[in-house]
């Protein structure tokens, strides 16, 4: 399978505003990218000089949103020759980077001047054509219900992936923080906001939303590691039967530092390892097919608590699973997500597989399989709710 082709920049124009008597002069211009890792990213240019003291910093916005800041510090000696006996003159370059591998088509930008920490001076409108590739297009749904904090971390890690044209629609669960305003940051980022509905109808809405050809489903304090889109593609593109592709993961708390861990193994079928267990830590490891959807329906929020376990069995059941060694997420531990309710969760993933029991009844060995993942989740969740009980007394 070839790499499928990344998002390019294919044209970039700057209109320059008038200058205010709070500068002496400014310029800006879009610098072309060169080489295929820069080919979606924006670089502008240029040096500003107000008539006082130096700027502190240049903006630029989309949609009345900041979405990139550089400081202005870089040495522009020939502005200073200038400018003799202006000081500030010698430092009042800067270099603004901004990927716009999430966007499509047109965009608009704003670049002004930061004086001081109250005042802002305009300095040119930037419009730019990002060319989508003729490739596999590749929807990653991020729902968001007080994870804010978390969420540049997930959408930048898709931002980084070098594969696919990458659409990101991120599902704000009516959450109670700035979900929105994080998302707005990066210009091509879609957010749907919604009542809190839970997990897996945030899910369904993204999916609702989405219109890529492959679908990734991303928890909003997860990350991506780099290549994950990519290996999830070649696992599909070998088994054009399959309908989902699942990797690996490593584990990272809540400051994003590694933790230590045994190394995740692939068991060699995925439906019986999934009747005993759900091997499968977090939905960031899994690259489906959009078509499946069609075929089994999304996410069940009567069980939302194991709603990605209920789907990776309704899939495995159906269809082939392409298993690979590649980590491709990073599963971030913490607080939250560490004292989730195990009645809550007992009672969902009971309720998961004993839904399997129709599928199972005439399998000896599948039958043993499925016995012995309810056994576990009952030992398992059951420990961990006799233990919170005890703790409560």
């Amino acid at each position: 399978m070839s790499r499928p082709a990344s998002k390019r920049i294919e044209r970039v124009e700057v209109e320059l505003a008038e200058r205010g008597p709070a500068l002496r002069g400014f310029h800006v211009r879009g610098i072309e990218p060169k080489g295929e890792e820069r080919a979606r990213e924006l670089v502008l240019r240029g040096w500003v000089l107000p008539q006082a003291e130096a700027a502190l910093a240049v903006e630029l916005l989309h949609d009345g949103a900041v979405v990139a800041r550089a400081p202005v510090e870089l040495p522009r000696p020939e502005i200073a020759a200038e400018q003799e006996g202006l000081a500030h003159a010698a430092s009042c370059g800067f270099q603004c980077r901004l990927d716009l591998g999430a966007a499509e088509g047109t965009v608009a930008l704003e670049l002004r001047a930061v004086l001081d920490p109250i005042s802002r001076v305009p300095l040119a409108k930037v419009t730019a054509e990002v060319a989508a590739p003729e490739a596999e297009r590749v929807s990653v749904v991020i729902p968001c219900f007080k994870q804010a904090h978390f969420l540049p971390e997930a959408i930048e890690s898709v931002l980084a992936q070098d594969a696919g044209a990458v659409e990101i629609v991120v599902v704000d669960d009516g959450s109670p923080d700035n979900v929105g305003e994080v998302a707005a940051r990066y210009p091509g980022v879609s957010c749907i906001r919604q009542p809190n509905g839970g997990l897996a109808a945030a899910r369904n809405t993204g999916l609702e939303r989405a219109e890529g050809e492959f679908v990734l489903f991303l928890d909003a304090d997860d990350r991506l590691l780099p290549g994950a889109i990519r290996h999830g593609l070649e696992a599909l593109g070998e088994r054009p039967e399959a309908m989902m592709a699942a990797g690996t993961w490593e584990l990272i708390g809540e400051a994003g530092e590694r933790l230590p861990a045994d190394p995740p193994r692939q068991p060699e079928e995925a439906f019986p390892a999934l009747l005993e267990s759900c091997f499968i830590s977090t939905p960031a490891a899994v690259l489906y097919r959009r078509a499946l959807f069609a075929e089994i329906g999304g996410f069940d929020p009567s069980v939302s608590a194991s709603a990605d376990y209920d789907l990776y069995l309704r899939t495995a059941a159906a269809y082939p699973v392409c298993l690979h060694e590649h980590p491709v997420a990073e599963y971030r531990r913490h607080g939250a997500n560490m004292t989730r309710d195990p009645a809550l969760i007992l009672a969902a993933e009971t309720a998961v597989l004993e839904r399997q029991q129709p599928l199972v009844r005439e399998d000896p060995e599948l039958r043993e399989a499925l016995e012995r993942g309810l056994e576990r989740s009952r030992t398992y969740h059951g420990e961990r709710l006799r233990l919170l009980e005890g703790s409560e007394r």
